[in-house]
């Protein structure tokens, strides 16, 4: 499993996630971290990201879904401001692990990417 925090609370969650699959599955699990420092997202914790994925900015009928990975969420953050300001509406979606995220129920999956929004990952 590849984990890809964009946060220390996102970091803390995937070394949860790595020291409990070892422990329990005996599999072995990838953290790739950003040299870069990073602020805190907004709704990040360590229960978010044994989702695999949640929304960081929510907005009810997106316009447009931008979906995240590590140090590219706040660059998503920063286009959601630009799009917004334009009258957009925007969901943005931090994905640390595209693995974990695809074992959650398809409800969650389907209300968090719903197929009727456009979406672009960066």
């Amino acid at each position: 499993t590849v984990i890809r925090p964009a946060d220390g609370n996102e970091t803390a969650g995937a070394y949860k996630y790595a020291v409990e699959r070892s422990k329990n599955d005996s599999r072995p699990t990838f953290l790739a971290f950003s040299r870069q420092a990073l602020p805190n997202l907004p709704n990040s914790s360590i229960e978010n990201t044994l989702k695999g994925a949640y929304a960081v900015i929510e907005c009810e009928d997106p316009d447009i879904i931008l979906i995240g990975t590590g140090s590219e969420v706040s660059v998503c953050l920063d286009a959601a401001k630009e799009l917004e300001s334009a009258g957009t509406k925007v969901r943005v979606v931090s994905m640390p692990s595209t693995e974990i995220f695809r074992e959650q129920p398809a409800s969650y999956k389907d209300a968090l990417l719903p197929k009727s929004a456009k979406k672009m990952s960066v």
